[in-house]
């Protein structure tokens, strides 16, 4: 008989990986699903402990873990076998395939699949609301946080500024966490929070709005062309009139769509696993992480430049969600 499954959560006091162990005849020998999210404070970081532990608690005998490794890292992660799922943003898992950008020095990572899109991340450029920006280029030379170092979000921030014919030089850039943005954002000792792409609502901008009344800079038409022109995987996106208290007009940006990635030689069963766990549990995750509310599960197989995992795509092709 089988013993009645236990669940047991280990976290690191470093904060390096929260493990989820499901108890079971064969759990010595199972699977280990290593799931690499973000840094603190954001919702990848939630929302993947949440997936992991519904994983493991509906297939007995695996093993989950996450990771917050973020960024860019978390693909090159992936492709090397350190992990063997991961979030990403769309484009930079079409550009860690392709051999571009960040990853021009490490060359075409072929080992990565892409599993499913979860939802947009809408871009998000707060200043104080009594403040004397009004576009992107008046903060040249002001204090910034473009995201975390290493972060797939710093990386859209840097695209938001070469837009502009900006780069984080041409200003007095700190590479914060979301926990501590918020926090200097309020203490005065940052002008702005400047995420090209970012779960929505940010919680700096919670925070920081929740004190005072805050603007948000819109993307003119041109930068808007020139990110989506130059940067696969990255679409228009217009946050509404009242995405944030004091909020009144409605912020043309771009997003980039968070996508979980895996090894290509993940077990068929183990990604059909996946897939499954979060299509039943979509409306739990929604209610979880307001980010994810903004997508849908339809949207699921979204095509963003990576090969489809097969396994994927036989459970994508039984909903009849892919052709």
């Amino acid at each position: 008989m089988f013993r009645s499954i236990r669940i047991f959560v280990l976290v690191c006091f470093c904060g390096v990986s929260i493990t989820f162990i499901s108890g079971g005849i064969s759990a010595v020998n199972a699977y280990d699903v290593r799931w690499g999210t973000a840094p603190a404070g954001g919702v990848w970081q939630a929302l993947g402990a949440a997936m992991v532990e519904d994983l493991i608690k509906s297939k007995p005998g695996l093993r989950g873990s996450t990771m917050p490794i973020g960024g860019a890292a978390n693909v090159v992660a992936v492709d090397s076998g350190k992990i063997n799922a991961a979030f990403s943003f769309s484009n930079t898992a079409a550009e860690a395939w392709e051999g571009k950008e960040d990853f021009k020095d490490k060359g075409e990572l072929k080992n990565i699949r892409q599993l499913a899109v979860l939802f947009p991340e809408p871009t998000q450029i707060a200043v104080w609301g009594d403040s004397s920006f009004t576009d992107i280029t008046h903060l040249k030379g002001k204090r910034i946080t473009p995201g975390p170092k290493g972060s797939a979000i710093a990386v859209v921030s840097r695209y938001v500024m070469e837009a502009y014919g900006m780069s984080p030089d041409d200003f007095d850039t700190k590479y914060l966490s979301f926990a501590e943005a918020g926090q200097q954002f309020i203490d005065g000792h940052i002008d702005c929070i400047l995420y090209g792409a970012m779960a929505y609502p940010a919680p700096p901008l919670v925070s920081a709005g929740s004190q005072r009344k805050i603007r948000l800079l819109p993307l003119s038409q041109e930068a808007i062309k020139k990110i989506i022109g130059n940067h696969k995987g990255l679409d228009v996106y217009t946050l509404p009139k009242g995405a944030y208290p004091g909020v009144e007009a409605e912020i043309p940006g771009v997003s980039a769509g968070v996508v979980v990635i895996v090894r290509k030689d993940m077990p068929d069963d183990v990604a059909y696993a996946i897939v499954e766990n979060i299509d039943k549990n979509f409306e739990k995750y929604s209610g979880m992480v307001k980010a994810m509310a903004l997508g849908k599960r339809e949207m699921m197989p979204q095509d963003i430049g990576v090969p489809m995992h097969p396994a994927a795509e036989k459970y994508y092709r039984e909903k009849g969600w892919r052709k």
